[in-house]
């Protein structure tokens, strides 16, 4: 079995929950229509939204989410393998995790996103992927460092292999939605 790799903040992910929302999908399902992968970002928005008295958090939620769906959906290794995502609620904090597969040839590369992440100013970061062009859009990491930069979500990556031998990752993040 392959070592676990994890980068980023330290999110409790069970302590003091209030609710939880668990569902899954398959990755054809939004390649067949991308529209459905703002759907589901709204519908979580509006499901969780009511807990936050901003419609700014409405859009965050939505936001942030659409984000890493489409991220889940566009680097999963296999289409007709469900993407998971677990809401949960904590006082003025949304915290989810989403889980995908992950091709081999790809993890390599988004370990080293990742790890920029937290290494480097992210502001630098950003301009840097500007200036290079992110030519190649599957793996420039913008997205994440706007959510980082942004949006200052705490955010957690964890890389590991299934009973199935098949390679994963969970990415668990926390918004503050005061």
């Amino acid at each position: 079995m392959a070592k676990r790799i994890v980068i980023g903040d330290k999110i409790d992910f069970d302590r003091d929950i209030e609710t939880t929302f668990t569902f899954s999908f398959l990755p054809l399902d939004i390649f067949d229509n991308w529209d459905r992968a703002g759907s589901l970002s709204d519908f979580i928005a509006d499901y969780f939204g009511t807990y936050f008295v901003s419609m700014a958090s409405h859009n965050v939620i939505s936001t942030i989410f659409n984000e890493f769906i489409e991220n889940a959906v566009k680097f999963t290794k296999n289409n007709s393998q469900p993407i998971s995502i677990v809401v949960k609620k904590r006082n003025n904090n949304l915290i989810s995790r989403i889980t995908n597969t992950l091709p081999l040839h790809r993890k390599t590369a988004f370990i080293g996103i990742c790890n920029d992440l937290f290494a480097k100013d992210l502001d630098e970061l950003f301009l840097k992927k500007i200036e290079e062009g992110a030519s190649d859009r599957k793996k420039s990491g913008i997205g994440l460092i706007l959510i980082k930069k942004d949006y200052q979500v705490k955010t957690c990556f964890d890389f590991f292999e299934d009973s199935n031998s098949m390679n994963n990752v969970a990415i668990t993040f926390k918004m503050d939605l005061q």
